[in-house]
């Protein structure tokens, strides 16, 4: 055994004296972290530290919900599903009987109620209220059509539009 740690990691300070610990050590730096925690943002390499991590968990309190058999480390995720027992939905439409407890739901739905499609295309007579539908109804007038059949003459610039072509 050698008593100096000659062998050092060029990404870091980790030295060591064995070099099969220094190839360990080196796919920290470079290899994909393929094993993740379904608890939190933990990743790893190696399937054994995953499970080593997994130990710190057990210990964690669990969140159970009161209403049936789920079960989460996250108190976000417990909050969520609760919302699945609620029946208030709090959340009421002024002009219609819809209701949600779900802010970004009645956001959408009021959308249904606006008079006028204010969002309109200024190549065509599109009208729309979302900005989304908008910027997507525009692609179909963009005119390089670089996404190409190898098939046919069939072009289009959008990926979507070509596998759906290629599937027939």
């Amino acid at each position: 055994h050698q008593s100096s740690k000659d062998l050092q990691c060029h990404q870091c300070d980790y030295a060591t004296y064995r070099k099969s610990n220094l190839k360990t050590h080196l796919l920290k730096h470079n290899s994909s972290k393929d094993f993740k925690c379904i608890h939190c943002d933990y990743a790893t390499h190696r399937k054994f530290d995953l499970k080593t991590h997994l130990l710190k968990h057990k210990s964690s309190k669990t969140l159970k919900c009161s209403h049936c058999d789920y079960a989460t480390y996250k108190k976000f995720d417990l909050k969520t599903h609760l919302l699945k027992h609620t029946s208030s939905k709090d959340l009421k439409c002024g002009q219609c009987d819809y209701a949600t407890h779900n802010k970004h739901h009645l956001k959408e739905h009021l959308l249904k109620h606006k008079p006028c499609k204010d969002l309109k295309c200024s190549y065509c007579d599109y009208a729309t209220y979302r900005k989304s539908d908008l910027k997507t109804h525009l692609l179909k007038h963009k005119s390089a059509k670089d996404l190409k059949c190898s098939h046919c003459d069939y072009a289009t610039c959008r990926l979507s539009n070509l596998k759906r072509h290629l599937l027939k």
